[in-house]
Protein backbone atom coordinates (compact mmCIF):
# COMPACT_ATOMS: atom_id res chain seq x y z
CA UNK A 1 0.00 0.00 0.00
CA UNK A 2 1.52 3.48 -0.83
CA UNK A 3 0.47 6.73 0.38
CA UNK A 4 -0.33 9.15 -1.52
CA UNK A 5 2.47 11.51 -1.32
CA UNK A 6 4.51 8.43 -2.39
CA UNK A 7 3.19 7.87 -6.09
CA UNK A 8 4.62 11.71 -6.87
CA UNK A 9 7.43 12.25 -9.00
CA UNK A 10 9.40 15.11 -8.77
CA UNK A 11 9.51 14.74 -12.40
CA UNK A 12 5.68 15.52 -12.59
CA UNK A 13 5.58 18.71 -10.74
CA UNK A 14 6.62 22.50 -12.42
CA UNK A 15 10.27 23.86 -11.10
CA UNK A 16 9.63 27.11 -8.75
CA UNK A 17 10.30 30.22 -10.34
CA UNK A 18 10.42 32.84 -7.58
CA UNK A 19 8.26 35.96 -8.29
CA UNK A 20 9.44 38.70 -9.63
CA UNK A 21 9.56 42.18 -6.81
CA UNK A 22 7.30 44.45 -7.53
CA UNK A 23 8.63 47.40 -9.65
CA UNK A 24 8.08 49.90 -6.58
CA UNK A 25 9.51 53.25 -6.33
CA UNK A 26 10.01 54.68 -2.99
CA UNK A 27 11.86 57.73 -3.43
CA UNK A 28 13.25 59.76 -5.85
CA UNK A 29 15.02 63.35 -8.12
CA UNK A 30 13.10 65.33 -10.51
CA UNK A 31 15.49 66.77 -12.53
CA UNK A 32 14.21 69.63 -14.42
CA UNK A 33 16.22 70.29 -17.61
CA UNK A 34 13.81 73.10 -19.25
CA UNK A 35 14.48 76.74 -19.43
CA UNK A 36 11.48 77.40 -17.02
CA UNK A 37 10.50 76.69 -13.53
CA UNK A 38 7.75 73.99 -13.23
CA UNK A 39 5.54 72.82 -10.67
CA UNK A 40 5.71 69.34 -9.55
CA UNK A 41 3.46 66.91 -7.88
CA UNK A 42 4.64 63.44 -6.48
CA UNK A 43 2.08 61.56 -5.49
CA UNK A 44 2.57 58.48 -2.58
CA UNK A 45 0.16 56.06 -2.05
CA UNK A 46 -0.04 54.21 1.46
CA UNK A 47 -1.92 50.69 1.69
CA UNK A 48 -3.62 48.96 -1.16
CA UNK A 49 -7.18 50.05 -1.42
CA UNK A 50 -7.07 52.33 1.38
CA UNK A 51 -6.63 56.59 0.69
CA UNK A 52 -6.48 57.97 4.26
CA UNK A 53 -1.86 57.08 4.56
CA UNK A 54 -1.78 58.47 0.35
CA UNK A 55 -0.77 61.98 -0.20
CA UNK A 56 0.83 64.57 -2.67
CA UNK A 57 4.02 66.44 -2.23
CA UNK A 58 4.22 69.62 -4.40
CA UNK A 59 7.27 71.56 -5.19
CA UNK A 60 8.40 74.01 -7.70
CA UNK A 61 11.72 73.44 -9.22
CA UNK A 62 13.59 76.11 -11.04
CA UNK A 63 15.21 75.83 -14.25
CA UNK A 64 18.52 73.23 -14.38
CA UNK A 65 18.00 72.17 -10.68
CA UNK A 66 16.59 69.24 -8.92
CA UNK A 67 14.30 67.92 -5.81
CA UNK A 68 14.71 65.22 -3.76
CA UNK A 69 11.60 63.19 -2.87
CA UNK A 70 12.00 61.22 0.19
CA UNK A 71 10.91 57.62 1.09
CA UNK A 72 7.75 58.21 3.33
CA UNK A 73 7.79 55.62 6.42
CA UNK A 74 4.26 55.32 8.14
CA UNK A 75 2.98 52.86 10.70
CA UNK A 76 -0.67 51.70 9.86
CA UNK A 77 -3.32 52.62 12.80
CA UNK A 78 -2.38 49.30 14.90
CA UNK A 79 -1.01 51.38 17.52
CA UNK A 80 0.97 48.05 19.25
CA UNK A 81 2.54 47.30 15.93
CA UNK A 82 5.93 47.32 15.83
CA UNK A 83 5.39 47.23 11.65
CA UNK A 84 6.53 50.16 9.69
CA UNK A 85 5.60 50.21 5.61
CA UNK A 86 6.81 52.36 3.36
CA UNK A 87 5.08 54.44 0.62
CA UNK A 88 5.08 53.93 -3.18
CA UNK A 89 5.46 56.41 -6.05
CA UNK A 90 2.54 56.22 -7.85
CA UNK A 91 2.16 59.14 -10.10
CA UNK A 92 4.56 62.06 -11.18
CA UNK A 93 2.75 65.34 -12.68
CA UNK A 94 4.58 68.20 -14.00
CA UNK A 95 2.86 71.89 -14.79
CA UNK A 96 4.79 73.96 -16.88
CA UNK A 97 5.03 77.79 -17.14
CA UNK A 98 2.42 77.93 -20.43
CA UNK A 99 -0.03 75.80 -18.18
CA UNK A 100 0.47 72.50 -19.91
CA UNK A 101 0.79 69.71 -17.92
CA UNK A 102 2.92 66.62 -18.52
CA UNK A 103 2.11 63.17 -16.05
CA UNK A 104 3.62 59.67 -15.32
CA UNK A 105 2.04 56.78 -13.31
CA UNK A 106 2.77 53.53 -12.20
CA UNK A 107 4.93 51.56 -13.03
CA UNK A 108 7.05 53.59 -14.12
CA UNK A 109 9.55 52.58 -16.86
CA UNK A 110 12.81 51.01 -16.34
CA UNK A 111 12.07 50.48 -12.81
CA UNK A 112 12.58 46.50 -12.37
CA UNK A 113 12.13 46.33 -8.65
CA UNK A 114 12.32 47.81 -5.52
CA UNK A 115 13.98 51.32 -6.04
CA UNK A 116 14.99 54.33 -3.96
CA UNK A 117 16.34 57.92 -5.14
CA UNK A 118 14.97 56.95 -9.01
CA UNK A 119 15.50 59.95 -11.91
CA UNK A 120 12.99 61.50 -14.01
CA UNK A 121 14.11 64.09 -15.87
CA UNK A 122 11.74 66.79 -17.23
CA UNK A 123 12.74 68.05 -21.00
CA UNK A 124 11.19 69.19 -23.46
CA UNK A 125 10.35 65.88 -24.89
CA UNK A 126 8.36 65.00 -21.12
CA UNK A 127 9.74 63.09 -18.45
CA UNK A 128 12.23 60.75 -18.99
CA UNK A 129 12.57 57.51 -16.59
CA UNK A 130 16.29 57.18 -16.00
CA UNK A 131 18.26 55.30 -13.99
CA UNK A 132 20.30 57.01 -11.05
CA UNK A 133 22.97 59.20 -12.58
CA UNK A 134 25.38 59.38 -9.30
CA UNK A 135 25.95 57.25 -6.29
CA UNK A 136 23.88 59.02 -3.68
CA UNK A 137 24.37 58.88 0.31
CA UNK A 138 21.07 57.54 1.50
CA UNK A 139 22.18 58.91 4.65
CA UNK A 140 21.76 62.25 4.07
CA UNK A 141 18.35 62.47 1.61
CA UNK A 142 16.32 60.03 3.42
CA UNK A 143 17.35 60.73 6.98
CA UNK A 144 17.66 56.86 8.08
CA UNK A 145 19.55 55.78 10.45
CA UNK A 146 22.41 52.91 10.18
CA UNK A 147 19.57 50.05 10.92
CA UNK A 148 17.45 51.31 8.50
CA UNK A 149 19.93 51.63 5.46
Amino acid sequence: MSSGNADLNNDTLPPFIMPRAPPHLYSCFIVNQLREAIDCTVYYNGRPDEERDNEAVYMSIESNDEKHFPRKIFQPDLSDSYCKWVKIITRILIKKSDGKCVELNYPFENVQGPTRNWEFHVCEEGILSKLPTRPVNILKYEGLDAYEC
